[in-house]
């Protein structure tokens, strides 16, 4: 048999081996040890098999909710039809797309259709039968349609006078439907900043999505890890979990590379097994802070501490290892769940009167919640790559420090001074500018400006 890919995620086009001679012919239509072999591996437990009269019946576009959702696998045994079907799960990089086959006695294609999905088909001659299996039983609590003339879907049926039922002449358009579809997002360290705003995001776009950390699996044990990916099967895994500890980082090597590399490799390749998007968020740390413009996307990385060494290996093993990725890098990230460089400035000047801050790394303070809008668009789509996700402008942390007490109404003495007055393990950066011109060739929206994510900041922080 031969299985063929559509661009639809779980859309199968299927062909079985048909032998003949004068008699006629002989195929195995379904056997479900070849469809296991094939990656098909569903328990269906009923067969339909419906007729119609006349060209140009329209049966469509139908679908049952969860959790009575139906995986159908189709095929026409008299007659011809095209069968359309189109993605209603949200976040889908296919997302109301739809696509049409024709299916014929003659051609004996079969066409596997994933839960999620709304199908129809038109019959293009007379007298025809469909048949085809489900893997959940008939629910007529769950029984949906949507109206096949939808123009938010926009099929093109090719016909003008259709034959259709009273049911799907008055079926519901898709905005007005209760349809309960989505993609499926795990997401790595929900305790930190970022994964906390991504699953919050991920909620207010209804996407189905589970936040997990070292309570749930530990990324570094390989087994662990798998055993709860393939488990879940997600279809994208956004793998915010990370050892941060700049400067803990040098003396900690082992640890560090254990979770930033060996748990990113654990993940990817449990990603390549259930065919999921990946997105790993990387950091400015990759780059060695040299010069004032900034880095661009595809330049060479070199870090200067140990950390950045280890997020930079991370990202070799992503591209080494996967097709569909999304490398982020951010910097100076601050959120509203997590401790932060504004949270430790305003908890200093509970103490303090006067404060040294460095003026001469120069970057951009990233808002969690501005991230998480742009990492959300970005799953959403194919455009594969690598990409840098910071609130517009650079400034130093001086500068930014300064900014902080006066948005907060606090008087507070701040002196600027140069790195080489604040000695730590890790080296730092200089220079962690970061280019967005990646963003711009492939259409998402640039951050808003550092100015105005620190205001809303500020709103969050008093709700």
């Amino acid at each position: 048999m031969k299985v063929i890919e559509t661009k639809f995620k779980g859309l199968k086009i299927i062909e079985t081996d048909v032998f003949g001679d004068y008699r006629g012919w002989f195929t195995e239509s379904y056997t479900k040890s070849k469809f296991k072999d094939n990656g098909i591996d569903i328990d269906f437990i009923q067969d339909n098999q419906s007729y119609s009269a006349q060209k140009g019946t329209l049966r469509g576009i139908h679908f049952q909710t969860n959790p009575k959702a139906q995986t159908k696998m189709i095929r026409c045994t008299r007659g011809a039809i095209i069968d359309t079907v189109v993605d209603l799960r949200k976040g889908s990089d296919t997302y109301k797309q739809w696509f049409s086959i024709e299916l014929s006695a003659e051609n004996k294609k079969q066409l596997l259709i994933p839960k999620g999905f709304g199908h129809a088909f038109l019959t293009i001659t007379d007298d025809v039968e469909v048949q085809y299996k489900v893997d959940e039983y008939y629910s007529k609590e769950n029984d949906r349609s949507i109206r096949f003339d939808d123009p938010e879907i926009g099929v093109e049926w090719g016909i003008d006078k259709l034959i259709l039922s009273d049911k799907d002449l008055n079926a519901p358009s898709l905005k007005n439907s209760d349809v309960d579809f989505s993609i499926k997002v795990l997401v790595t360290g929900v305790n930190g900043q970022l994964g906390y705003d991504v699953v919050k995001r991920l909620n207010e776009l209804g996407i189905e999505n589970l936040g997990v950390d070292i309570d749930d699996f530990d990324i570094t044990n390989k087994q662990q890890t798998e055993e709860f990916i393939l488990n879940y099967k997600p279809d994208v895994v956004l793998h915010c979990a990370a050892y941060t500890a700049v400067d803990k980082a040098e003396d900690k090597k082992d640890k560090c590379y254990a979770i930033n590399v060996d748990g990113t490799r654990n993940i990817a390749e449990a990603c390549v097994k259930i065919d999921a998007k990946m997105v790993y968020i990387s950091t400015d740390y990759v780059f060695d802070g040299e010069g004032k413009k900034p880095h661009l996307e595809d330049k060479d990385t070199n870090p200067v501490n140990y950390y950045g060494y280890s997020k930079e290996q991370g990202e070799e093993v992503v591209r080494e290892l996967l097709d569909k990725y999304f490398i982020i890098r951010t910097s100076w990230v601050y959120g509203k769940n997590g401790n932060n460089f504004v949270k430790t400035m305003l908890k200093l000047a509970e103490s303090r009167e006067e404060l040294n801050v460095i003026n001469d790394q120069i970057g951009a303070p990233t808002y969690t919640p501005d991230l998480a809008v742009l990492i959300c668009d970005m799953l959403q789509t194919t455009k594969y790559g690598t990409y840098h996700g910071v609130n517009e402008g650079y400034i130093s942390w001086y500068d930014f420090a300064v900014e902080i007490f006066k948005r907060a109404n606090i008087d507070m003495k701040v002196n600027p001074i140069p790195t080489s007055e604040y000695p730590t393990k890790a080296k730092r950066p200089l220079n962690s500018r970061l280019s967005k011109l990646k963003l711009d060739e492939n259409g998402f929206n640039r951050l808003p400006k550092w100015e105005d994510a620190l205001v809303r900041y500020f709103v969050e922080l008093q709700e």
